[in-house]
Formats: C-alpha cells, structure tokens, sequence
C-alpha cells in the first residue's frame, strides 16, 4: 500500500525521524553437540534451554560494548513444532544466503590450537599473496580425465610453495606439532554435521572461529590445500632420508603417522575439502579469487551428486551428524540444483517414517533420469523395511560403486556407444506399490558360477607377505573364471567381446575393475601401468607361494615396484565383491550377497550393469551395482536398434 497523506493545519509541518538501520543478521553454523545436556539461557525474559556446545558459543560470541544479531536455528526455531520446521527448513538457504556473515563455530579452543590457527592464517596468507589459489582450486576441481593439466598444475603448485615446505622440513619438530593441532581442528565434530552444507555453501562471507581464534574461507581453504601437498612431500622426503620402507625406525614411523594423518584429513575425501570443493561449485569461480561473489553465477550440483558426495566414501561414514535421520535429505534440498524439479518438500510429519522419505526421494531423483542412485543403494547395515531398491543414508557407510564416484564415473554401460541421448526423466508405468519401482532395461545374462569374497588383507589385520594368500586366492579365481569364459566363446556363435583386446587382457582388467590410478586421487581406465601391476604382484605371489630360501635382485624388485603398490590399491577398491562367470562367458564382480541365478541387466540410462534376484512373480530384488567386463562402455547395448526391446522390471 502507498503512503497517504493526513490532512495538516496551515500553522504546521511534517517532520522525518530516521530510526537505527535495521542491524546487520549474522548466522550462526555450529553442531548441537550432546541434545541431553543442556544449559538455561534468558530469551525475553525466559528460560530457554540450549545446548552446551551452543551455550558455549553465545559466550564467545557476545560482544563487550554493543549487540549482534544472530539467526540460530536451535532458538530461532520452535523444534517442538513439526509444521514450524518443515516451513522453515524450506527458507533456511536464504536466511544464510542473505546473512552479512556466516559465524562457523568449530568449537571451544584447546591445546594447542590457538597456535594452530595463527599458522593456518600465516600459510594461508602466503598462499594468497603469491597468487596460488587459482591453481590450487583447479587443481582440486579437475575431472579424473585431465592428466596432461594435472601435471602441468601440480608442477605450478609445488614450485609456488616450496618456500613454505623447505622451512616445513627444516623445522621439522615444530611443523609436527602444528600438523597435529591442526589436523585436531579439521577433525572436531562440526565437520561431520550435515546440515554445515547448505551452511556453508551459500554463505556470501564465511568467518571460522575456534574458541577467540578467527580464520576466514578463503585462507582456510588455501591453508588445506597447502596441508595436504605438504603430507606428501614430508612421505617423499622421509623415504629418501631412510633409503625405503624396509628401513622404517621409530622416528620415521612416528613422523609417517602423522604425515599420513596430515594427508587423511586434507584428501579429497576428507570432509573440510569435500565442504571448500563443494563451495566453489557452488559459487561458482569467484571465492577463489575475490571476495565478491554477487556478480558470478552459482553453478551447484544435482541432488544425486550431493546426496554421493557426502555419503560415499572408502570406509567410513563421514557426514554422519543430523539430529534427525531425515536431515540427510531434507539439508540438501536447498542447494540442489533440481531440488525444485524433483518436488521432495521437508517433512517432518512424525506419522511418516524415515523410510519412506528416503524411499520418496530416491523414487523421484530415478525417475528424474539419475538411475545410478541405485548404486548406492548396499545392504551393509540397511534398516529393516527398506526396498531393497533404494539407499539407507543412516547406512554406516556406502561404498564407492566399482571404486568410481558415482557422478563422474567414465563408465557408459547403456548409451555412450549406441546412439542413444541420455534422458533427463524416465517414464514407465506407475509401480503397484509405494515400496515398488519399475525400471526399463535389458538382461544380459544370467550368474553360473561365484568366487570367494574378496576382502582386502588389511581389513582382516594382514600386511605384508602374510597378506598375499588373500591376493592369490582374489587372482586365481578371476583367471580361472575366464579360461572357462575362453572355453565357452569357443563353442558359441556369440560373440560377447567387441575385440580381442578386452578378452585377452581380461584376466588383469578385472581385479581392479579396468581402473588405474595416477596422480593424487586420480584415476582412468587401465591401461599399460596396470597390466605391469598386475605382474609384480602375480610375481610376489608366486615367489613367497615357492618358499625360495634366497630372493634374487630380480625377484625383489617386483616386492616393492611403485606400479605394485598402484595394482594393488586399486584392487582395494573392489571390497567386499565376489568374482563371477556367467552363463554365455562375462566374467566380472558382484555384490557379496550374489548368487548363482541371479540376473544381470543393463537399466535405461545406467552408467553401470546391475544384479537382480528374480522371485518368480513378476518381481525383483535388487542386489546392487556390478562390474561386467566387456559391457561397461556401451558395447552390449550397441548392437540393439531400439528401445523397443527393453524389458520392464518391477523393483521390490
């Protein structure tokens, strides 16, 4: 509504006040910490009851002389009010896309991290000083094709902090120190609280504080970068010092633990760098080089790849910390990309359980066209009433599928070669069930034989030579999987391998699911270096299998070979899979939990081949991703002329 006018007498006039602006809104991220222990605080003149680590904070916080405001989701929100959450968890992104400043609570400070955060600020500043932050951030964000910028930027990096690392190792005793008081700080709770995504995220401008100590985004952010090259160098430095592994002492072995600490909590998949990458995405290029981001676009990510990104991992569940298990999806929505497309709304309705919001979600994102959410979907600690279709992100942990992160695999096994677009929805007819899914896709054949679980020796307390039997027995069962393959192909007119490349090399290929590494967390399709790994470790086998009383030169080198240990890496990767052989001749690794009968199918729109269990009504259970060799980049689907042939399965 305008402003109208009141009448005035002709004796008088208008006068303006001009009010204090409105204040500048601060929000606060911070983790809730123990939910059953809590401390009265004063909210207009009554006692409101908050957490320690909260409490904690506001101490810190609060200002001697003038008032802050504060937006605090634990007081800001009545959390005894489920329509009162779900209404402001849909507004949440713009509250901390709005606020002047974002306060990241790491904590109460302790020993030593004052100190550590004071070196943070030091390196970090250097860092941005000398201009290294643009090829850092590059460097972190590379997809796994770019080799050739890869080493062209890894070169540029390490040339620009050598200073920092030359005095790093020249002081070495007081760069371990720091390195474990800083490593204290990317390790506290408040890294693994999920809802600090969409926190941190969309947050113009970003102030971390641990106890009094400050240290804003950027300069954290380069300061991890630096930690983690720094990890590596200290590794390579060491080695060169002690002349190799075989000559570990004490010392050396305390500063390898720390080293590999330091490496743990500054990787890529450590929690800090999968927060700072997703951040640059998400604002797009300008954090890294500027403290303005209106003028840039923010580019983000679809919810599948949030929902990978934080779930998936090696081991261990990293973003684990949500008050409610229904947050895992709900703290997302606000910064995906098609969250608004998808139509999942928060909802914390308790007469709907956790199940069925997760089952909901994963429904739509499939139907959005991202079938691979399958891929995530593993039976390791799922809660009983799950579909068996759909991922468990209360799971203690989901692994990587094939050893791929699922958003940027190079895997095609549906459409890359045959000529067909990927769909950005898919459509089929509506399941019977809420619990039910009905996917198109095409069977490729049936399981005929199954291997022994391949779990890797240092999961069961194994190392070194006591760790090769389990290597051995992983190897001998792929091979002889595929001579029986060799002998089926001879006698059938089918011909399942596009070339006689994939078949020959099978053998090698498919241990570490036709995967290499290089670089720093990098990987490509195998290639040469694998086929070499391969040998050293069928030699190492062999020789010890021989219990030869005198090892010669030649035989030794294959024990410690750098493309060894690469091999065999990447065989970690394949955890828990069973090798397999089919009923025409593929030969590949299943899901533990296969068996012979199961059905291998290739759904529409799928980067990977997945496992059914047919129940012989009609319906399926899902058994989960598999790797297929001969069909993951679209060589079985490019002999079909159409989706005319695609068989639907109902999904249970």
């Amino acid at each position: 509504m305008e402003y109208q006018y009141s009448p005035i007498g002709p004796n008088h006039f208008r006068l303006l006040t001009l009010h204090p602006r409105f204040p500048d809104l601060q929000a606060l991220s911070y983790t809730w910490g123990d939910p059953s222990a809590k401390i009265p605080i004063l909210v207009n003149n009554k006692t409101l009851r908050v957490t320690a680590n909260l409490y904690t904070a506001l101490e810190q916080l609060r200002e001697d002389n003038s008032a802050a405001t504060f937006w605090i989701d634990a007081i800001c929100i009545n959390q005894e009010d489920d329509e009162e959450k779900s209404s402001q968890v849909k507004i949440m992104r713009e509250i901390y896309d709005t606020a002047e400043h974002t306060r990241s609570w790491l904590g109460p400070a302790g020993e030593g991290t004052d100190a550590a955060m004071a070196e943070l600020n030091r390196i970090g500043s250097f860092l941005v000083r000398e201009r290294l932050i643009e090829p850092m951030r590059e460097f972190f964000r590379l997809p796994a094709t770019e080799i050739e910028q890869y080493k062209i930027l890894e070169t540029i990096i390490r040339e620009g902090v050598a200073p920092l690392v030359n005095q790093a190792i020249k002081n070495m005793s007081q760069t371990l120190a720091f390195v474990q008081n800083a490593c204290s700080v990317l390790s506290r709770d408040y890294w693994k609280r999920v809802w600090i995504l969409q926190e941190l995220i969309v947050s113009p401008h970003i102030v971390f504080q641990c106890g009094r100590s400050t240290i804003d985004f950027l300069t954290l952010y380069a300061s991890v970068c630096y930690m983690h090259l720094l990890g590596t160098q200290i590794i390579t430095r060491e080695l060169e010092r002690i002349g190799g592994l075989e000559n570990l002492d004490p010392e050396s072995t305390a500063t390898f633990n720390i080293a590999m600490s330091l490496s743990t909590h500054t990787d890529r998949t450590s929690n800090s760098t999968k927060l700072f990458g997703a951040r640059l995405r998400y604002q797009g290029d300008a954090t890294a080089v500027t403290s303005d981001s209106s003028q840039y676009p923010k580019l983000g990510s679809s919810m599948f790849e949030l929902l990978a990104r934080i779930h998936v991992t090696g081991a261990t569940k990293t973003f684990c910390g949500a008050t409610e298990s229904r947050d895992r999806v709900f703290a997302l929505l606000g910064i995906a990309n098609d969250g608004p497309r998808l139509g999942i709304q928060p909802d914390y309705d308790q007469s709907k359980s956790c199940s069925e919001i997760y089952t909901k979600a994963a429904r739509a994102i499939i139907h959005s066209g991202q079938v691979d959410l399958l891929s995530l979907s593993q039976p390791q600690g799922k809660s009983a009433g799950m579909p068996s279709w759909a991922p468990d992100w209360r799971a203690e942990w989901i692994l990587r599928p094939s050893g791929q992160l699922p958003w940027d695999s190079s895997f095609e096994a549906f459409c890359l070669h045959a000529g067909y677009k990927s769909l950005d929805t898919i459509t089929v007819k509506e399941a019977d069930s809420p619990d039910q899914i009905k996917l198109r896709g095409y069977v490729v054949d049936v399981i005929e034989e199954i291997g022994r679980l391949w779990t890797p020796p240092y999961l069961e307390g194994y190392s070194g030579e006591s760790s090769l039997p389990l290597i051995a027995a992983y190897l001998t069962d792929i091979t002889n999987f595929c001579t029986k393959s060799d002998q089926k192909i001879s006698k059938s007119k089918d011909k399942i391998y596009s070339n006689d490349s994939d078949r020959n090399s099978a053998h090698k290929r498919i241990p570490v699911a036709d995967q290499e590494e290089y670089g720093t967390g990098f990987i490509k399709r195998a290639g040469e270096n694998s086929d070499q790994g391969y040998e050293h470790v069928k030699h190492h086998c062999t020789i010890v299998a021989s219990n030869a009383t005198e090892i010669t030169p030649e035989q030794a080198q294959h024990f410690t070979h750098p493309l060894r240990s690469s091999y065999c890496n990447m065989m970690n990767w394949q955890r828990d899979r069973r090798p397999f052989l089919s009923v025409k001749g593929y030969v590949g690794l299943t899901p533990l939990h296969a068996q012979v009968g199961d059905v291998i199918v290739i759904f529409e729109n799928a980067q990977f081949p997945y496992i059914l269990r047919d129940y012989g009504d009609g319906t399926y259970a899902f058994i989960g991703e598999a790797y297929v060799h001969g069909i993951m980049y679209g060589e079985y689907v490019e002999g079909k002329t159409g989706r005319g042939n695609l068989t639907t399965f109902t999904l249970v």
